[in-house]
Parts: C-alpha cells; structure tokens; sequence
C-alpha cells in the first residue's frame, strides 16, 4: 500500500495518544512513578501490545520502524545550535568526571566485545556485531539504538535495531530500579549529603505534572510572532541540518558506494556547521537554546515510542538468552563502576555525583537528572552541570564509538578483534591518564570527603 501524508498523520497521531496515555498512567499509577518511568516508554509498551507486533489493533502504517532513523537525525542536529563554548573554567576541574562518565562508556564497549565474542558466540551462532548491543542501548539510549540499527539496515543486520532497542529499554527501566536500589542503600550508609529519604521526592517529579505555583517558561521568544514564530524558526534550523545530513550521506555513497556515512553523524556536522554561521553573523542571540532542546527532547521522545511500539518480538525472542547474559553482565559493571570508581573519582558528594552518572551509563542523561534529584532536590552537587560539560567533552569519542565499530566489523574477518582490541587499548590509555593525573584515585577518597 501506497505510503501518504495521512498515514503520516494516522501514526503520528497514534504516537500522541499513546503517550498521553502514558502521562495519565504515570499521573495515576503508583508503581510507574515508583520506577519514574518515562511517559513515551509506557506508551511504547502500550503501542507493543496493541500495534503490529502485538494484536495488531492500532491501525499503524508499515513505515512505522522507520521514524525513528529520521528522528534521531533531528535530535543530533539540535545538539551544537545554540549551545555554549566550553571555556577552560568549565573544563577546570572535572577531569574525575570526565573519567567517570567517559571510562564506563568505553568499558561497556570493551565488555560487550569480549562477552560475545569470547563466550557467548561459543554457545550461540551469533553476529560478530553482537557484542555492540550492550552500550549502544545501554550508555546510548534508544537514539543511539535507532542511529546504529539504521547503519546495521545498510551493512545487512537489520536485526540489530531491534536488540539495540530492546538493550536501550531494559537499561533505562533497569537503571531507575537499580539506581532508587543503590539511593535506598547509599542513604542507610549516610553516604547521601542532602537528603536523608528518598521518600521525600517531590510530586511533581514522580506523577510528572507540575504544580502552577512552580510552573516555569520552557524558553525565550526571540523572534517576533508578527514575522514568524519562534517555535518553526528553531525548529526549521534542526530541519534543515537533518536534511542537508540526509542528501550529502546519499551524495557520497552516490560517489563512493562503499563509504556509507550515517545521516545522524552528517546531521550533526550541518548543526556544527549552522552554529558557526550564526556566530560569524552575530545571529546566535537570536537563538534560544531551552528552544533547541525542546524540540530535541520531542523528537527523543517519539523515537522512543516508535521504536518500543515497532519492536520485532521474533528477533528478541530468538536472542533471549545472550540478551539476558549481557543485560546482567551490563548491570554488575554499571553498580561495579559506581562503587569503585565514583566513589573515588569526585572531590566532592561523590555519591550524588556518582548516581548521575550511573543513571547515565543505564539510558540518558534524563535517567541520571532523574536519579541525582532524588538524593540532590537544589542541585548543590554540580552533577547536573558536569555532566553537561564532560558530555559536550566525550562527545567525538561516543560518535566515534557509534560509527567506527559498526563499519569495521561489518568487513568480517579479523576485523571484529582487530576492533576489540582496539577498544581495550582505548580504555586501558583513558584510566593510565586518571591515575597519572589524579582524576582517579583508587581506595583514596578526594576532597575532606569520609570513606
């Protein structure tokens, strides 16, 4: 059947309703705002049970799988527009971050490879790209899932996109539980700073809806609705980035057939590229940037919804084995990481700063923000904003790590050790520069901070 605009509006439409039913659910039911599970992931279990995967109910269009390749396109293209320069203040300072942040991301790369090439493929006739599946959901999130599944489509796994997704959701749900686990645990300890409960959590942050007493403007009106309206100004930026992303990627594979250059990655580029004529021109006041992240965090929002609505159960069926062996291994590292590693890599509120960056090795940042507010409600930590900035630091290396593995393996052979080898290296140099400059201090606690 012929795809038309209507059928775009039919699932877009769908998407909407399933995720204001998810929002009412997380308003309503106790046990989601016990897991502060995300509106758009309920919908998603919703649009799984009643889509085509499920009793085919939800009269959804055959392209449904696909948004989320457009979508994440969007969301890298929103990510340079209107953001700041990191200036050496910024960088001063968060090297201990830096590590703790960039180090697991690596690791669980390194981890994957290993687990499914050395173990798991001995059990299991698995793909060499296998082993990606756990940090691409994992530390990536479901954009990084629909990024990789839409270069695996192109390098023959398209099964990939369904196990990336289905990584990315285990370890957004896993990560709360086990995280409110470690806040249950951490508080008894006294590790904890700020709070000494985590039942003090604020309603607003469990239901999801805010009061109008604290209700606050999402952004700044900086161009006049009588020319245009701010909302489509900023929201035709990222378009354009994500298109020009999408025609050079089909230009150079027009050129060169066995280069293929995600769009995410040329998206981003054109978002870099866009930023810098906005500054060149003095235009960059003009741009606000809570609007950027709106629109990123709409798109992040249907991606997610259309990726769990449009999960292949056949595919995760046949991998439940190997998925559950690398789920668990992914959480034994992650809580490993928190308690060996953060505890001694902050100067300060290790264990506040600590739970961001475990909720953000188990999804996205919004799942850290999540978890550093139970324990960290006025934000004294700074996780939030070191966060930020060792994000916009170890940006090239989870791009690199997005695009490289996938392309390298794909050439079979030895590649796929010459990458993991590669990968090990790569995390082995990273924690030498910790100890040499004291980011990381094994069993030495950093700051006035007691052990």
């Amino acid at each position: 059947m012929e795809f038309t605009l209507w059928d775009l509006l039919k699932d877009t439409a769908l998407l909407g309703f399933l995720m204001i039913i998810g929002q009412f659910l997380r308003a309503k039911v106790k046990v989601f705002q016990s897991l502060l599970m995300p509106a758009s992931l309920i919908g998603g279990f919703i649009g799984l049970a009643l889509g085509p995967s499920g009793f085919g109910i939800l009269p959804f269009s055959n392209q449904l799988s696909s948004y989320a390749g457009v979508l994440i396109a969007i969301v890298f293209a929103c990510t340079p527009i209107g953001d700041k320069s990191l200036t050496k203040e910024d960088i001063k300072g968060v090297g201990g971050f830096f590590y703790q942040n960039t180090g697991i991301l690596i690791l669980q790369y390194a981890v994957g490879m290993i687990l499914s090439l050395g173990i798991l493929n001995k059990f299991w006739d698995l793909h060499d790209s296998f082993g990606l599946v756990l940090a691409t959901g994992f530390y990536g999130g479901h954009g990084t899932a629909a990024a990789v599944g839409e270069m695996f489509k192109d390098y023959g796994y398209s099964e990939f996109f369904d196990l990336g997704n289905t990584s990315a959701t285990v370890g957004l749900v896993g990560g709360i539980i086990v995280g409110m686990f470690l806040i249950n645990w951490g508080t008894r300890k006294n590790y904890t700073n700020y709070v000494s409960s985590p039942k003090d959590l604020p309603e607003e942050i469990k239901k999801g809806l805010i009061p109008i007493d604290k209700q606050k403007y999402s952004g700044k009106i900086t161009i006049s609705n009588m020319s245009l309206d701010p909302l489509i100004f900023h929201l035709s930026l990222a378009l354009v980035a994500a298109y020009l992303g999408r025609i050079t990627s089909k230009f150079i594979q027009s050129k060169i057939n066995w280069l293929s250059i995600p769009v995410f990655v040329l998206a981003l580029v054109f978002g870099y590229v866009i930023q810098g004529i906005l500054k060149s021109t003095n235009t960059s006041q003009y741009i606000d940037r809570p609007t950027m992240q709106r629109i990123s965090g709409s798109a992040t929002d249907l991606l997610v919804i259309s990726a769990v609505s449009s999960l292949n159960l056949g595919v995760i069926q046949a991998n439940l084995a190997p998925l559950a062996i690398t789920f668990l291994i992914g959480f034994i590292i992650n809580v490993l990481w928190f308690l060996r590693v953060s505890k001694y890599a902050s100067s300060r509120d290790w264990f506040e700063r600590g739970i961001m960056n475990f909720g953000r090795s188990n999804g996205v940042v919004a799942t850290g923000v999540l978890l550093n507010r139970v324990v960290d409600p006025d934000q004294k930590s700074r996780g939030l904003e070191d966060t930020g900035i060792t994000d916009l630091m170890n940006r090239p290396v989870a791009i690199v790590l997005q695009v490289l593995p996938p392309l390298f393996i794909s050439m079979g052979g030895r590649y796929p050790l010459y990458t993991t080898i590669v990968i090990i290296a790569g995390f082995l140099v990273l924690t030498i520069l910790a100890l040499v400059f004291k980011w990381w201090t094994p069993g030495k606690m950093q700051g006035n901070q007691k052990n």
